[in-house]
């Protein structure tokens, strides 16, 4: 199977809700869409499930397809090359609305060691606190494919008796306005479908928000700064 088969039956595929959940697919329509016969699109299916892009799953009538984890790397790759191309630099775009959490990201970003963090790659020290977003269907599959970026990690830590989780950090542009950065935390209380971010102000205030209003995000997929982070006694004398 070439790239190019591949790549056009997992954006169909996710198109039809396989990135989300177990679906069952119209076959008749995604051969029409891919414009191949039905006989091919079978033998795209077998091939795809064999090199583990895709995990078939039994249902009382046919079967519901799945795409994996491998199948959403190759998505996000295409998605950002083509990005690349157009824009130079490499984004994704998520939508969610605004909800009060739990405060458990607010506590993490007020630490001294996790500022230092934050400071050294975003450029701004942040507020106490994160935005939470519930995203809508279509982001949070950008939000798992965010999760094949390396963006800038934050290793794990310990003060004390507690440690702390590692997380990842994304530059990000908040409403075309604010910039800011997206955090995905290695270990967190909330799903998929929530998204914590980041600003040297307090989001709610500087724009105007209220639980239940939509916020665009726009995270920058750059590399990693290459410059080495501090080692932990090097950071520890700065703080």
């Amino acid at each position: 199977m070439r790239r190019c088969e591949l790549l056009a039956l997992l954006f169909e595929l996710a198109r039809q809700g396989c990135a989300r959940a177990p679906t069952t697919i119209d076959k008749a329509l995604t051969a029409t869409n891919l414009e191949i016969s039905a006989w091919t699109l079978n033998k795209w299916l077998r091939e795809a499930i064999e090199a583990g892009y895709l995990m078939a799953v039994a249902a009382k009538r046919g079967k519901r397809y799945i795409l994996t984890g491998k199948a959403l790397r190759e998505l996000g790759s295409l998605l950002s090359d083509l990005d690349q191309a157009v824009r130079g630099v490499a984004r994704l775009m998520l939508t969610g609305r605004v909800f009060r959490g739990l405060g458990e990201g607010g506590f993490y970003v007020s630490l001294a060691e996790y500022r230092e963090w934050f400071r050294r790659y975003l450029g701004f020290d942040p507020y106490p606190g994160t935005l939470n977003l519930r995203l809508d269907p279509d982001s949070v599959v950008k939000r798992k494919l965010l999760e094949s970026y390396d963006g800038f990690r934050i290793p794990p830590m310990s003060r004390g008796d507690r440690s702390y989780c590692g997380a990842r950090l994304f530059r990000a542009v908040i409403n075309d306005s604010v910039e800011g950065g997206v955090v995905i935390p290695e270990k967190t209380v909330y799903g998929p479908d929530v998204l914590e971010v980041v600003a040297g102000v307090c989001l709610r205030t500087a724009l105007g928000l209220k639980d239940g209003d939509v916020v665009k995000v726009e995270v920058l997929l750059e590399k990693p700064l290459s410059e080495k982070p501090l080692a932990a006694e090097q950071l520890e004398a700065r703080l």
